[in-house]
C-alpha cells in the first residue's frame, strides 16, 4: 500500500510540473482544463494497472518460504503479554483524518446552500440576491450576488457573463472532484496545488469569454478590482479575489508562444513515459499466471515433453485444492489436505527433474534427518565436561558416551554455546546425537515440509492482491533439492555438520506463537524486504531454516539462520529482524500455559535462466 501512495504522490508531481513549466503560461485554456483533470485520474490509477513485457533473457531468483506442518521446537513457561499493531494504529489515524475532511467538504456546501438571501430566475439562470455584501461567485448551477450588485437594470452584464460561463462549462465538477480527492489522499501535497491550477484555469476561461464578446478588457479589469474589494471565504466557489488577479490580468493581455501546440504534444510522450515509469510490469513468462490468479491449471495446459511423469500426475493432485495454493495457506493445507494425499505429493516431489522443480508452483517434500556419523576423533573430545551431550532428546552424562561406538549414531550436530544461553558459563558446546533407531522412527513418521514460490521481481504484485503468481522460469537447470534438515536453535552454529535435531515433542495441547497478522503476513514482510540483488550471480538453489526465538513478553529475541551460504544466512537475518521488529507476537500455550517458543521458517532462493520468448 505505501508503494502504491508514493507511486501516486510522485506520478501527480511530475504531471503537475509538467504543467507549470509548459501550460500553465498559454492560452490553451481547454486543453490546459482537461490536462489537469486527467493528470489527476491518471496519477490514481496507473499504479494498479499492468503492462505486459516479453520475456527477459537474465537471472531470476525465485524466494520459495517455506513452512513445516508441525513448527514447534522447543517450550518453557512464561507470561503473557498483550500486544498491539502499529500499522493498525496507523490506518486508523490515517482514516480518522480522510473522515474529517469529508466531513469538512460537506461542511463547505452546507455553508453555501445555507447562505441567506432571494432567490430569482434571471434570464433563465437560478440567481440568489445575499443579504450580505459578497463578491459575486457560482457554484454548481446557481448564481450568488449582493442585493446592492442587484440595480434597478439587472446584473452587470459581464458579471453575469463571467458567472454564467462558471456553470455552461460546469467548473464546479472539477472543484468538487479535486476536493473529495484531497479528503480521502490528503496526504499527497501536490492535489492542494492541483485544485489552485484548476481555479486559475476557471476564471482564465471565464475571462477569455466575456473578452471575445465585450472586447473591453481594461473597463472589465476596472470591474474585477472592484470586486476584489469585497472578501468571502468559500472554499469551493469561483470568487472575484486579490489571490489570481494579476494572473488573470497578465493572461488578458498575453498572447500564446509559437510553441503553444508544441507544448500540448508534448504531453502525450510524458503521459507514456509516466504509464511504463508507474505500471505494475509483467512479464511475458508470467502474464498468463496473473491473468489467472495462480496459474496452476495453465501450467497443466503446458506440459510438455520435458516433465516428468510424477510431475504430472502431481499437477492433477493440487488442482483439487486450487484455492488454497493461491492464498498461500499452509495451516489449511495442513487441515484440509488428507494426510495420504500430502504423502503422495511428496513422493511425486522426490521423482521431479529439473524442469519439474523450476516450474512447480508449490514444493512438497519430507523433513528427514540426514545422514552425519561421527568421527572417533569427535567421539573422545564429548567425554570432556565442557561438552553437553543430548541423545535423542535426552541430557546424558558425558560418560554414558562409552557405552557407544561412533558408528551407532546417525546423526551429530554441535554448537557453540552463545552469551544469551542460560548454558553460557557452564557449557562451551553442545552435543545433539541421533541413534539409527531413532533416526529411522523419526524419518519414517515422513513429516512434510510445504513450500509456496515467491519471485521477487512480482512481490509488489503479491502485496497488491495479497497472493503471488509463481514465476514459470523455463530451460534452466537446477540440482535435486537435500532433505530438509532438522534444527534446533539453543546454540549458535560451531560445526561444519549441518543438520540439526528436531524438536522435543510437545503435549498435544499445544499452541504455537502467532505473528501479528499471521504467519502469511510474516511472510510478506520477508519477501518484501530481502535484497535479491545480492545474489544475482549465484546458481542453483540455496536454502537456510531461520528460528525466531520468542520471549515470555512476545518479543523477538534472536534469529538464527542455519544454512551453508553465510552471504544468504546474514541476508536472511536481517530481513527477518527488520520485519518482526517491534512486532509483539502472541506468545505459545502449552497445556493453557503461556510458553516460550522458538519459530522455525525454512528459506529457499532457487536461480534459473529465463529463454527469450520466441
Amino acid at each position: 500500500m505505501e508503494t502504491l501512495v508514493l507511486k501516486i504522490v510522485i506520478c501527480s508531481g511530475i504531471l503537475l510540473g509538467l504543467y507549470h513549466l509548459l501550460l500553465s503560461k498559454e492560452k490553451t485554456f481547454v486543453f490546459n482544463r482537461f490536462y489537469l483533470i486527467f493528470s489527476v485520474i491518471f496519477s490514481l490509477t496507473i499504479p494498479f494497472l499492468t503492462i505486459e513485457l516479453p520475456e527477459l533473457n537474465e537471472d531470476k531468483p525465485t524466494l520459495l518460504i517455506e513452512q513445516e506442518i508441525s513448527q514447534p521446537i522447543l517450550t518453557g513457561q512464561i507470561v503473557e503479554e498483550k500486544s498491539f499493531d502499529l500499522n493498525q494504529i496507523l490506518l486508523t489515524t490515517y482514516c480518522l483524518i480522510a473522515v474529517f475532511f469529508l466531513a469538512k467538504f460537506i461542511f463547505s456546501v452546507l455553508k453555501i446552500k445555507n447562505l441567506k438571501g432571494r432567490k430569482i430566475i434571471y434570464k433563465s439562470k437560478k440567481i440568489v440576491l445575499l443579504k450580505r455584501d459578497l463578491a459575486p461567485f457560482s457554484f454548481w448551477n446557481t448564481i450568488y450576488i449582493s442585493e446592492k450588485s442587484f440595480t434597478d437594470s439587472g446584473i452587470d452584464e459581464r458579471v453575469f457573463m463571467h458567472e454564467e460561463i462558471h456553470i455552461q462549462q460546469k467548473h464546479s465538477l472539477d472543484l468538487v472532484f479535486i476536493e473529495l480527492t484531497k479528503a480521502v489522499l490528503w496526504i499527497n501535497p501536490f492535489f492542494y496545488f492541483y485544485k489552485n491550477a484548476m481555479i486559475n484555469n476557471h476564471e482564465f476561461l471565464a475571462d477569455e469569454e466575456v473578452i471575445n464578446k465585450k472586447n473591453d478588457i481594461k473597463n472589465y479589469q476596472e470591474l474585477i478590482l472592484q470586486e476584489v474589494l469585497k472578501q468571502q471565504n468559500l472554499s469551493l466557489t469561483h470568487q472575484f479575489n486579490f489571490n489570481n488577479t494579476k494572473k488573470r490580468f497578465i493572461m488578458m493581455t498575453k498572447q500564446n508562444s509559437k510553441f503553444a501546440k508544441v507544448k500540448k504534444f508534448l504531453a502525450v510522450p510524458v503521459f507514456a513515459i509516466a504509464a511504463f515509469v508507474f505500471a505494475e510490469k509483467v512479464y511475458g513468462n508470467n502474464v498468463g499466471d496473473l491473468k489467472n490468479d495462480y496459474g496452476i491449471k495453465s501450467n497443466a495446459t503446458k506440459l510438455s515433453l520435458n516433465h516428468s511423469e510424477a510431475y504430472k500426475e502431481f499437477i492433477k493432485i493440487i488442482e483439487r485444492y486450487e484455492p488454497i495454493i493461491k492464498n498461500r495457506d499452509h495451516k489449511k493445507f495442513t487441515t484440509e489436505v488428507p494426510r495420504e494425499v500430502q504423502v503422495k505429493l511428496a513422493d511425486l516431489f522426490d521423482n521431479f527433474n529439473s524442469t519439474d522443480l523450476i516450474e512447480a508452483p508449490i514444493w512438497v517434500k519430507y523433513t528427514e534427518i540426514s545422514r552425519e556419523i561421527p568421527t572417533i576423533n569427535q567421539m573422545n573430545k564429548f567425554l570432556i565436561s565442557s561438552y553437553k551431550i543430548e541423545i535423542d532428546g535426552k541430557l546424558v552424562d558425558n560418560k554414558v558416551l562409552k557405552n557407544y561406538k561412533n558408528t551407532d549414531f546417525y546423526n551429530v550436530y554441535i554448537l557453540k554455546v552463545i552469551p544469551t544461553n542460560p548454558d553460557y558459563g557452564k557449557y562451551d558446546y553442545g552435543v545433539v546425537l541421533y541413534t539409527k533407531a531413532f533416526a529411522k522412527k523419526y524419518n519414517a513418521a515422513k513429516k512434510i515440509t510445504v513450500s509456496f514460490k515467491v519471485d521477487m521481481a512480482e512481490y509488489k504484485q503479491w502485496v497488491k492482491n495479497d497472493t503471488i503468481s509463481p514465476k514459470k522460469n523455463k530451460d534452466a537447470k537446477v540440482s535435486q533439492p537435500k532433505k530438509e534438515k532438522i534444527t534446533k536453535t539453543i546454540f549458535e552454529d560451531f560445526s561444519e555438520t549441518k543438520t540439526i535435531p528436531p524438536p522435543p515433542p510437545p503435549s498435544a495441547n499445544f499452541v504455537q506463537a502467532d505473528f501479528p497478522g499471521g504467519i502469511h503476513d510474516l511472510r510478506v514482510k520477508i519477501a518484501e524486504n530481502f535484497d535479491s540483488s545480492l545474489f544475482d550471480k549465484k546458481t542453483g538453489i540455496i536454502s537456510t531454516s531461520i528460528f525466531i526465538s520468542v520471549d515470555e513478553n512476545g518479543k523477538t529475541t534472536d534469529v538464527i539462520a542455519d544454512g551453508e551460504d553465510i552471504a544468504f544466512n546474514t541476508e536472511a537475518v536481517r530481513t527477518v529482524k527488520l520485519a518482526t521488529n517491534n512486532k509483539p507476537w502472541k506468545p505459545a500455550k502449552d497445556n493453557g500455559k503461556n510458553v516460550k517458543t522458538v519459530f522455525k521458517l525454512p528459506l529457499k532462493m532457487q536461480f534459473a535462466t529465463n529463454s527469450p520468448a520466441k
